[in-house]
């Protein structure tokens, strides 16, 4: 019975967390088909791919930095837009690259130079020209990063779920 407790806290613990970069860890995200989500006037707008990232504004200090590096569509590739988030407030940074991301795929990452951040949110949007000739198409995903389960977690569900397995196959082995 206490094995199913941890084994549930480490389920909870993994589908609540939010993504702590460390120095030297990084995060890669690279997108394939964006969904459209409306579209802007031509004026005042130019065609081009943009990610802004928002970090928790407890975790990011003096002396953090984290760098953000966008690609036209793999990580391979030469990044096409990279900055550097040194200070904060404020607490969002962003890159934008004229007429990146037009196919609507791509990639970016993330990378902890120095200290360590919790990243609230990611946004990926692309301006793309569309049928119309007085506005361009907007597609974009906004999400939360979530870090990968450990190897701890991982090996505690599985065997949460042997022992979860073995002990339904005793109670319907014993009452047939």
């Amino acid at each position: 019975m206490l094995f199913l407790v941890a084994f549930f806290a480490a389920f909870v613990s993994m589908a609540s967390a939010q993504l702590q970069l460390n120095s030297g860890e990084s995060f890669s995200y690279s997108f394939s088909n964006l969904p459209k989500t409306g579209s802007v006037p031509v004026f005042g707008s130019n065609p081009g791919g943009t990610m802004q990232v928002t970090v928790n504004n407890g975790s990011f200090q003096s002396g953090d930095q984290l760098k953000l590096e966008m690609f036209e569509s793999v990580f391979t590739d030469p990044a096409i837009c990279s900055a550097i988030m040194n200070s904060a407030p404020p607490y969002t940074t962003s890159c934008t690259s004229d007429f990146a991301w037009q196919d609507q795929q791509g990639a970016i990452r993330l990378t902890m130079l120095s200290g360590s951040a919790i990243i609230d949110s990611i946004t990926v949007k692309a301006i793309v020209s569309g049928p119309s000739l007085s506005s361009y198409d907007v597609y974009s995903v906004t999400f939360t990063p979530v870090p990968e389960p450990s190897v701890l977690s991982l090996g505690a569900c599985g065997i949460g779920m042997l022992v979860l397995g073995r002990s339904l196959h005793r109670r319907i082995t014993t009452s047939s």
